[in-house]
C-alpha cells in the first residue's frame, strides 16, 4: 500500500472539503462525537467527524499512518506534546498535517458544534491511547480497526 507524504494529505482533505454535502452527512446536534468513513483508496482513507460542544478524543496516535485534517465548521483545539504541552487553535478553513506516530488530543472546547475532515495514509489499522502525565505521555493500550472502531 502506498503511503502519501504528509503535505499531499493536507491537499487531499482541502480538496474534499469543498464538497458542500459534507455538512449534511452527520447530525451536528448529536450529544456525542460521531464519525463516518467517506472514502477508502489504495493510498488513503477519508473520515468526517462531528464534534459536539465539550467533546474530545483523549490522547492518541494513528499507529503507522500519517494524517491531516481540516476544520469545516466551528473550531477545535489540538493538544500536542514534544517535551512540553502545546495547544493549537484550528478554525474553519485551517488544516494540520502530521507524520506517523504523532500523538495528540483534539477537543471542541466551545459551545458550538464543529465538523472536521481527516485523511490517513496508509489506512488506519491501529491507534495507541495515552495518558498525559504532565511531563510525558504514558501508553495505555492499542486499539485495532474493526474491533474498537
Amino acid at each position: 500500500m502506498t503511503q502519501l507524504a504528509v503535505l499531499p494529505l493536507l491537499e487531499v482533505v482541502r480538496e474534499h472539503a469543498a464538497d458542500p454535502d459534507l455538512h449534511h452527512l452527520l447530525d451536528p446536534t448529536a450529544p456525542e462525537r460521531s464519525w463516518v468513513r467517506l472514502l477508502t483508496t489504495e493510498a488513503y482513507e477519508l473520515w468526517l467527524i462531528s464534534w459536539p460542544p465539550g467533546s474530545g478524543t483523549d490522547w492518541h496516535d494513528h499507529g503507522s499512518a500519517a494524517g491531516a485534517f481540516t476544520v469545516l465548521a466551528g473550531s477545535l483545539v489540538e493538544h500536542t506534546f514534544d517535551g512540553g504541552l502545546r495547544l493549537f487553535d484550528v478554525h474553519a478553513g485551517d488544516g494540520k498535517a502530521f507524520s506517523a506516530g504523532y500523538a495528540h488530543d483534539v477537543r471542541n472546547p466551545t459551545q458550538a458544534p464543529a465538523l472536521s475532515l481527516h485523511a490517513y495514509s496508509p489506512r488506519l489499522s491501529t491507534m495507541t491511547r495515552f495518558r498525559f502525565r504532565g511531563d510525558r505521555l504514558e501508553p495505555l493500550g492499542v486499539e485495532r480497526a474493526g474491533e474498537e472502531w
